[in-house]
C-alpha cells in the first residue's frame, strides 16, 4: 500500500508535466502562425527587386524587365514583431542570392523587409515605408503578395 502515495504523486507530476508542453505547443503554434511562409518572402524580395529595376530602367529610359528574378539562399537573421503607429508588421533582417534572368551573374544581399497580414488574417503584403515630412505618421504603401498569377 506504500506504492500508491508515490502513484498519486508521479501522475501529479506527469500532469503537470503535460499541462507545461501543451502550453508550449500552443504558444509555438500560435507564434508559426503569424510568421510569413517562405514563399511570401520569396515574394516578397522578388517584388522589391523589381521595383528597383523598374525604377533604374526608367531613370535610363530603358525597357524594365518582363520576367521575377530567381531568388535562392535565403536567410532570416533576425525576425520581430513590430507595431508602428497603431500598424502590426513582421520585421526580416537577412540575406539571400538572386539573379537576373538571361544574367550569369548571380548576387549575394542583404535584405530589411516589413511584412503585414491581410485585413481579415488572410494572405500578406510588402509594406514599404514612405518618407514622411516632420511629425506625420509613418505611411506605408502595401503590395498584396500570394495572388495567383494571372
Amino acid at each position: 500500500m506504500k506504492l500508491l502515495p508515490g502513484i498519486v504523486e508521479l501522475v501529479e507530476i506527469l500532469s503537470k508535466f503535460f499541462i507545461s508542453l501543451l502550453t508550449v505547443c500552443l504558444l509555438t503554434a500560435c507564434s508559426v502562425r503569424n510568421e510569413p511562409p517562405r514563399a511570401i518572402v520569396i515574394e516578397a524580395l522578388q517584388s522589391q527587386i523589381l521595383t528597383t529595376q523598374v525604377s533604374i530602367a526608367q531613370s535610363l529610359d530603358l525597357e524594365p524587365l518582363a520576367s521575377a528574378p530567381d531568388v535562392s539562399r535565403v536567410r532570416v537573421d533576425h525576425q520581430e514583431a513590430l507595431q508602428v503607429d497603431g500598424e502590426r508588421f513582421v520585421h526580416l533582417e537577412g540575406s539571400f542570392d538572386w539573379q537576373l534572368p538571361r544574367d550569369s551573374v548571380r548576387v549575394d544581399s542583404t535584405f530589411d523587409l516589413y511584412l503585414q497580414r491581410g485585413a481579415r488574417g488572410e494572405g500578406w503584403n510588402l509594406a514599404r515605408p514612405v518618407t514622411s515630412d516632420g511629425d506625420e505618421a509613418q505611411r506605408w504603401l502595401l503590395y498584396p503578395l500570394g495572388l495567383p498569377a494571372s
